[in-house]
């Protein structure tokens, strides 16, 4: 791999859960030349599989005509997965970490998306739209392991 960044042709999709395939699809193509194992691989495919699944199942489905835009970026020292929308505003990062023995004892089911993202990617950022970016961000960063 080269010295320089290089983006990935982005990938528009609508808000439908049968496009999370593309998704997947997508974001395992463009780690080929990454310098990421495979389990960590897996696990980036899985954060951003669960990113575009809450955002359709959340926020998109007040507007589902407004499509969802992946983009990747490789470095040679990570890679960086953004995913644009023009829905409402919700910032992930201020999610509360749930209590594990909690969710066991009440035997809760779903809701470990945030959770699972914040362990797979060593950074979450998210932009809100603004009168300068009429779309929300949300960017979420994977170190190589060489470049730790």
């Amino acid at each position: 791999m080269s010295n320089d960044i290089y983006d990935i042709v982005p990938l528009r999709i609508s808000p439908l859960t049968h496009n999370l395939e593309l998704v997947r699809s997508y974001i395992a193509r463009a780690m080929t030349s990454t310098l990421l194992t495979s389990g960590e691989q897996h696990g980036i495919v899985l954060a951003v599989d669960e990113a575009c699944a809450n955002l359709m199942a959340h926020a998109v489905s007040m507007q589902p005509s407004h499509d969802i835009e992946v983009r990747v970026a490789v470095t040679p020292q990570d890679i960086v997965i953004e995913i644009r929308d023009v829905s409402e505003a919700f910032d992930p990062r201020t999610v509360e970490q749930p209590d594990m023995a909690v969710y066991f004892r009440e035997m809760r089911s779903g809701g470990l998306g945030i959770a699972l993202i914040r362990r797979v990617m060593d950074t979450i950022d998210y932009l809100p739209a603004s009168s300068e970016t009429p779309f929300n961000r949300l960017i979420l960063r994977k170190r190589h392991r060489s470049a730790s």
